[in-house]
């Protein structure tokens, strides 16, 4: 047995009372042995007895009386011999009675707990209801997560990876509401039929490993990794099976493809000069000048994401058509005949939206130069796959720019789960770049390095002049007499 019943707790506990008192035939010994050796929890509970046992032998009061026995002499020993057995059979009750409680104390104690937190990766949390230091183990509740990624194990032996930003409301062992955000969940066969609900889905695992997004109003995607999954659409009669590498969008990825239509771009103010940082530094973001920010992306549709708020980039081995680089351009004119010192590179991450952050692991971005300058007149709006600076659409490098063109400033890092903060990239390298410049205007190509792990891994996002809350690339310049 795995478990014990109630009649079954009693029995172990009665056993234990009569194996402290020394009344224990041999059959009820060897009936205890067996059970001990084959049920974890019946040890747990003799281990506790034995425990309340001793501690109730090594009470004071109790030593102190045994002693002023033995110093009695004969005469006392032979009268009150019942008097240390009814100490021990007392010792042995309330070591029963305290056993007896304790079973059904931890018995309680496991049914309120549903879960346990795991791993908090770059985790911030906000509003929770629930625990949230790793290690905790958690009933009913909600987890808000705020930031960075959250592991949660429920008692049925699922895995659940939440995202953020993501609200999940834990309904039990095998159930649990993702009011919005995204999760991944990893089920093994002896947990299968376990749901995830969102405001207008119910998603029915058959033991596998797939995601799952919702957004407040009410659109959601599923994307089955492994295995299979059954998608229930609420406002129907639709159901729909999904099998490995299937998914279905109800309006939730169109939405994050295309976040922000030109004609509902905010009124956001973003410098359109060269602003003075102070300690002799200025400031030019991509909303100067000439100054341009966009992405290509590997497939052979025509994409303008020059409007977009922000720009992605990725690299996939497992989707050739999803490779995507960003292109970052600006007015130096201004600089024309001084002498740069220094300068920084400074990128603003965005949350893309796009892909599970899970199968993504800590990335590393390189950041190129265009030393071609002839391709440096290129129109953000125009800019494709087909169609970009120092790109070759045939190299078997997908994700990187061709060599001859361009040269490598560097590099920076973005830990798994992060999607606010900046990247900054400062150097030799760079202040070289920039001090070559003879036409008054410089590209920079931003590539990742890491590869996903599985197919729709996270595309990351970085914020362009067309952001309504975040700040664009800046390219901050020191110059010799500032």
């Amino acid at each position: 047995m795995s478990q014990l019943d109630p009649a079954e707790a009693f029995w172990v506990l009665t056993l234990c009372e009569q194996s402290l008192s020394g009344a224990l035939s041999e059959e009820e010994a060897a009936n205890l042995e067996t059970t001990l050796k084959e049920n974890p929890e019946a040890r747990a509970l003799f281990a506790q007895v034995l425990h309340q046992h001793a501690l109730l032998r090594s009470d004071e009061r109790l030593v102190r009386e045994l002693a002023e026995w033995e110093g009695e002499g004969k005469k006392a020993v032979a009268a009150k011999p019942r008097a240390w057995v009814r100490g021990l059979a007392v010792a042995a009750s309330v070591a029963l009675l305290v056993g007896v409680s304790l079973f059904f104390g931890m018995r309680a104690e496991r049914g309120k707990y549903v879960a346990t937190v795991v791993k908090a990766t770059q985790a911030r949390w906000a509003g929770s209801t629930l625990p949230t230091a790793e290690g905790s183990r958690v009933g009913k509740g909600t987890f808000e997560l705020a930031e960075g990624l959250a592991t949660l194990r429920f008692e049925s032996g699922v895995e659940v990876v939440m995202e953020a930003p993501s609200t999940l409301e834990i309904l039990d062992s095998m159930n649990c509401r993702l009011r919005r955000g995204t999760l991944v969940a990893h089920v093994p066969p002896s947990a299968k039929g376990f749901t995830v609900d969102t405001p207008q889905a119910k998603v029915v695992d058959f033991g596998t490993r797939f995601g799952v997004s919702a957004a407040d109003d009410g659109k959601y995607t599923v994307q089955v990794l492994e295995g299979l999954v059954e998608v229930d659409h609420k406002s129907g009669n639709e159901v729909k099976k999904l099998h490995a590498g299937q998914s279905v969008d109800r309006g939730l990825l169109k939405m994050k493809v295309n976040p922000q239509a030109p004609e509902h771009e905010p009124n956001r103010w973003q410098p359109t000069a060269i602003l003075d940082a102070g300690d002799g530094w200025q400031v030019i973001s991509t909303a100067y000048g000439r100054g341009k920010d966009s992405y290509i992306q590997s497939n052979d549709k025509v994409h303008d994401f020059g409007h977009d708020p922000f720009f992605r980039v990725k690299r996939t081995s497992l989707q050739a058509e999803l490779n995507r680089k960003g292109y970052v351009g600006f007015d130096i004119a201004k600089f024309k005949g001084q002498k740069i010192e220094d300068a920084e590179f400074v990128l603003s991450i965005e949350p893309s939206d796009l892909g599970f952050a899970t199968l993504v692991p800590d990335s590393t971005f390189a950041v190129y130069g265009l030393t071609d300058e002839s391709e440096d007149e290129w129109d953000e709006n125009g800019l494709s796959w087909h169609h970009a600076p120092a790109h070759d659409e045939n190299q078997p490098e997908r994700h990187l720019p061709v060599p001859s063109k361009t040269v490598l400033l560097g590099h920076f890092e973005i830990a798994q789960g992060v999607n606010r903060g900046t990247c900054v990239l400062r150097g030799p390298a760079l202040v070289d770049f920039l001090r070559k410049d003879t036409n008054g205007l410089v590209t920079f190509i931003i590539c990742r390095e890491t590869d996903e792990t599985a197919k729709t891994g996270l595309v990351h996002a970085f914020a362009t002049k067309e952001s309504g809350n975040n700040t664009p690339p800046q390219l901050r310049i020191k110059t010799a007499g500032n």
